[in-house]
């Protein structure tokens, strides 16, 4: 019966997609208009605006249509030297870096066992936020690729960034199929939020087309998704974890006017998919080219930070990371990289939190007394923060013994509080007096 019915669409001429489809006529320019000023030489300009739009060849050279057995799909590679530049850092910085630290970074042992050629950077442009109908128009990956000169090396001679392209949906299933081939040669996935959005929503797509048998578990594969561990190393300083907040703070790129705003692409693709004129579009693949290439600094950036912390790096960038070696059970890491922010000049907000946080640690690993030393450099320098005067009085009290210094830290921290605004002092002000209280009578059953 479908069959029957597919067979009787084709008689009457109905064809899934709309390439077939006449563009709409150009739009004719009024002379009314017309600047005054506008000299006949400067004519053949505007009606060269009214011309055809030119195709994706013309626009995107090096763009070919790729045929499968279910139809065609429009693709576009760029090939990059591992020395280009994209930002502050290099292409080829990831390959100088121990890859094993991605393991720790995605939460994901598997990718410690993959090379760099075996991974797939991968992000897409949609017709919408995430629900049944969005689609996927543009697929963007990316991969270090081998030259024939070095297919007995580990070392990528270049790296590609290829760009799928829909130009109907009647090409979708082109693409899945060329997609799912390229999926097949490298196992693990590098994304910006794809855990979220670009994995769920083309493993929905494979599945709509029936297709899914080509792709197998996508959302299953090793994968690195670059947004929870960005926000883990850099929330704390830079707020804002959006892939352009990251260039512009963190690999110190700054796109050029060729961009488009996200928000405003699907509304480009609609306008493409009425009128056929692809000329707009080319914003859109710049974007997703950048967003790419942003991917591949943005993992060197993390696994060196990671991996390799160094002097220069942000301070604020160093407590973050130690908070995270130590919420991975690595203390020994931590206290490291703590120490090391410790002996950098710090603003004295700074100094305190790496005092605490070295503190906490400390006394986790039952090293009290060395932890002591830290609560008084605080003590003896905060004003606006008594937890360190607590944490003196508790240990005095608990582990010395000694409730005449654990009453003098309370005292200290009272008169510290005493002098703070009325909303902020209430509550520290109770908890101090009922300690002092119960301090007192202890010493006071003591003298007894």
């Amino acid at each position: 019966m479908r069959d029957d019915l597919q067979s009787r669409l084709r008689r009457l001429g109905v064809v899934r997609g709309t390439r077939h489809l006449k563009p709409a006529p150009p739009r004719p320019v009024e002379v009314a208009s017309l600047p005054v000023s506008l000299s006949e030489t400067e004519l053949p300009a505007l009606t060269n605006s009214m011309d055809p739009a030119p195709p994706l060849e013309t626009l995107l050279p090096g763009g070919r249509l790729l045929e499968t057995d279910v139809g065609a799909c429009f693709v576009l590679d760029r090939v990059y030297p591992l020395a280009y530049r994209h930002g502050q850092g290099q292409l080829a910085e990831l390959e100088t870096l121990p890859w094993d630290a991605a393991a720790a970074l995605g939460g994901d042992g598997r990718l410690a066992g993959l090379s760099l050629d075996e991974l797939l950077f991968l992000d897409t442009e949609t017709t919408g936020l995430a629900g049944a109908g969005t689609l996927a128009f543009m697929v963007g990956v990316a991969f270090f690729e081998k030259g024939a000169e070095a297919q007995s090396s580990a070392e990528a001679s270049a790296f590609v960034v290829r760009q799928y392209f829909l130009r109907d949906h009647g090409d979708e299933p082109a693409m899945l199929h060329l997609l799912a081939e390229l999926l097949a040669e490298r196992p693990g996935l590098i994304t910006f939020n794809g855990r979220s959005f670009d994995l769920p929503l083309l493993d929905n797509r494979y599945l709509m087309n029936r297709l899914d048998h080509l792709a197998g578990d996508l959302p299953g594969r090793p994968h690195l998704d670059l947004l929870p561990p960005s926000r883990r190393l850099w929330r704390a300083r830079v707020g804002s974890c959006a892939l352009k907040s990251l260039e512009e703070n963190v690999l110190g790129l700054r796109r050029t006017a060729e961009d488009v705003p996200g928000w405003l692409i699907p509304s480009l693709y609609l306008d493409y998919l009425r009128t056929g004129d692809a000329r707009e579009l080319l914003r859109v693949f710049y974007h997703n080219r950048m967003d790419m290439l942003s991917m591949v600094t943005l993992a060197s950036q993390l696994v060196r930070q990671f991996a390799r912390p160094q002097a220069e790096d942000h301070p604020v960038d160093l407590l973050s990371l130690a908070r995270w070696l130590a919420a991975l059970g690595l203390a020994a890491e931590a206290e490291q990289i703590l120490r090391l922010a410790i002996s950098l000049d710090l603003p004295l907000a700074l100094y305190h939190q790496a005092l605490h946080q070295l503190g906490a640690l400390l006394k986790q690993g039952g090293r009290r007394e060395e932890a002591v030393l830290l609560w008084q450099q605080i003590a003896v320098t905060a004003y606006e923060d008594v937890a360190a005067h607590v944490e003196l009085a508790k240990h005095y009290e608990w582990q010395h013994q000694d409730l005449a210094a654990a009453r003098e830290w309370t005292q200290q921290a009272l008169a510290l509080v005493s002098r703070w605004p009325a909303a902020q002092a209430s509550l520290a002000r109770g908890e101090l007096e009922h300690r002092l209280a119960r301090l007192e009578r202890k010493l006071n059953q003591v003298t007894e």
